[in-house]
């Protein structure tokens, strides 16, 4: 069952998901924390639509650039504040044509681990309307040295037909990679590279309404309404716990033990998934040191956070913000591209309406934006 096959169940409102949402989960505050003045840009481009970064402790700046928005190479980039940004690792694996295990074929996540090492999801999968052009890997980079360490080839019995790998989230040696064709998680050992698959169609990671942005609902080519299975995915620091979701929301949690103990059962797997918290559409979801997580929400154009002990907080709304995508946090600033997703041609009948520049943004978090003290 590929993506655009699951549209007929996609009409239902935020409010009549059939899972509830626990008692004690508090509504999103109206009032944002933050003003105009704590977004600033960082870096631009005016060829490129960037749907995600991740930040370096050395203040340069990773930038995901995916064939399936129409972008022209280089996939990967990097920048420094207000630079200009160059193919990353380097040009060659940034080439259109090549051996597929030494190139980007179609980039669709990115993470940097605790040991510093910069994991480059490749779902092969250029136009998710098209078979693969490749096999699905992982990419290692060493930003120290700007040289790539590992290739992991993702076994092909991790993966459904369909399958497009998309988020990753990594802990010590596992990563935990989405699929946002087939709904599920892939569980890599990243000494061994070996791959395990579950979740497959679990309810939590299965996308269940349209992706609704600022100007409406997101359409495919054909017309139809636009859903995307199991897209976003973060851990907590220590490793517990995974937060997943498909684009349009909710957010799920599950319990990283259940992927290691032989004991656990197919059942157990099925009903794992707990709704952590009804958000909109997200377009990016990443988690601080703290285990307070950060999205960014393309229905409303809005940064929140949301902390462990389930206190959200409303940080900002900014006009600027349009389809905010895939975020990091360096120190107590986040980086957020506000990548215009929605106006790339696949979207607009063809035809681009990107207001260019698209343009990263660096947002102060307000010091209390951690804080399990609700506040009025």
């Amino acid at each position: 069952m590929n993506w655009l096959s699951r549209l007929s169940c996609l009409c239902l409102p935020l409010g009549v998901l059939s899972l509830s949402v626990p008692a004690h989960a508090v509504p999103m505050p109206e009032k944002p924390e933050a003003t105009a003045a704590d977004l600033n840009p960082f870096v631009e481009s005016s060829s490129q639509i960037w749907d995600a970064v991740v930040a370096l402790p050395d203040n340069r700046l990773v930038l995901e650039a995916p064939r399936w928005l129409g972008n022209i190479a280089p996939q990967i980039s990097i920048s420094t504040a207000g630079g200009r940004p160059t193919p990353y690792p380097n040009a060659d694996w940034n080439a259109a044509e090549g051996d597929p295990q030494t190139r980007f074929v179609a980039v669709t996540g990115m993470t940097r681990a605790g040991d510093g090492t910069l994991w480059i999801v490749d779902s092969g999968v250029p136009d998710r309307e098209q078979k693969p052009e490749a096999p699905a890997k992982l990419v290692g980079i060493d930003p120290s040295t700007n040289k790539v360490t590992k290739v992991i080839p993702i076994s092909a019995d991790a993966l459904r037909q369909g399958s497009i790998v998309s988020g990753i989230a990594v802990h010590e040696q596992t990563a935990y990679v989405a699929d946002s064709g087939v709904a599920g998680v892939i569980v890599i050992d990243l000494k061994s590279g070996v791959a395990q698959r579950f979740l497959d169609h679990v309810e939590g990671l299965t996308a269940k309404r349209p992706i609704m942005a600022a100007a409406g609902v997101v359409k495919a080519r054909d017309g139809r309404p636009l859903a995307i299975d199991a897209s976003l995915i973060a851990i907590s620091p220590d490793g517990k716990w995974l937060y997943v979701m498909p684009y349009c929301g909710p957010l799920f949690r599950v319990a990283t033990t259940l992927f290691n103990d032989p004991n656990s059962t197919n059942t157990a797997l099925q009903e794992s998934a707990t709704l952590w918290y009804r958000t909109h559409a997200l377009g990016g979801l990443t988690v601080g040191p703290d285990g307070t997580l950060y999205w960014s929400d393309v229905t409303t154009g809005s940064i929140d956070s949301y902390t462990p002990g389930r206190i959200p907080h409303h940080l900002i709304t900014d006009p600027r913000l349009k389809w905010p995508g895939g975020l990091s946090l360096s120190g107590n600033t986040l980086f957020v591209p506000a990548s215009q997703l929605d106006q790339a041609a696949r979207f607009q009948n063809g035809q681009a309406t990107v207001q260019w520049p698209v343009t990263v943004y660096t947002f102060h978090v307000p010091d209390d934006a951690t804080s399990d003290v609700l506040r009025k």
